[in-house]
């Protein structure tokens, strides 16, 4: 098992995450986006089972990982960039039959791919930022606008406040940013229980039999997700 995660996580979140896989990549990028979020890997990458798909313009260095270790992707059509539109553009979710994004904020080579699924519209164009899929179509948000949606299509989910979670340059992060799902497991860019809502959100992960690894013992840090292949 490999991992991408941001250069800019806790040194002892690398160091732990290094202990459980077999190579990292620290994802880090400058001058082509917003610097919050220069160096998380869910702006520039998306991921589900089936595929994964980079944007152009993203470091030699996540083209050369990824050729390492011999898994194969796909490039997007448009580049990443400093605004709104084109900073959202790789930032969405699916499942096995529903996808997730705000409408036409999309890269067309990720709406292809998933033209057969369910979409669902949120208002949040942040969505992998916001959002987290635990499998069978159970859901993790820290925005409300997206629980309503959530709850409009009978999805199950949980929210989570986005208070108390670090991210560079801005007062709070987002919960999806946080963390990465690997089979039945959830790795935490800290330790949940620092948070006013995490020993429910504990109670609500064993429900869904998900076991828990915090990778530190600070407050949660939204790195734009941990991407595990």
């Amino acid at each position: 098992m490999i991992a991408i995660i941001d250069n800019r996580s806790p040194k002892i979140a690398i160091e732990n995450l290094a202990k459980i896989v077999d190579d990292i990549l620290l994802f880090k990028t400058k001058n082509i986006t917003f610097e919050s979020i220069s160096s998380h890997p869910d702006i520039f990458l998306y991921q589900d089972n089936e595929n994964i798909i980079i944007a152009p313009n993203s470091p030699t260095q996540l083209f050369d990982f990824l050729n390492k270790h011999k898994l194969n992707f796909k490039t997007g059509k448009k580049p990443v960039g400093s605004n709104l539109n084109n900073s959202v553009l790789y930032n969405c979710i699916s499942t096995k039959d529903l996808f997730l994004h705000k409408k036409n904020y999309t890269d067309e080579s990720i709406i292809k791919e998933n033209s057969h699924k369910k979409f669902i519209n949120l208002p949040q164009a942040y969505t992998a930022c916001s959002l987290v899929h635990l499998g069978k179509n159970v859901f993790l948000t820290s925005d409300k606008g997206i629980e309503k949606e959530l709850q409009k299509n009978n999805l199950k989910n949980f929210y989570f406040s986005p208070q108390q979670i670090k991210i560079i340059e801005h007062k709070n992060g987002f919960f999806g940013g946080t963390c990465g799902v690997q089979n039945n497991k959830i790795f935490f860019n800290g330790n949940i229980l620092k948070h006013n809502d995490g020993k429910e959100l504990v109670t609500f992960l064993n429900q869904q039999e998900i076991e828990i690894v915090c990778l530190h013992n600070d407050f949660l840090y939204d790195g734009g997700r941990i991407f595990f292949f």
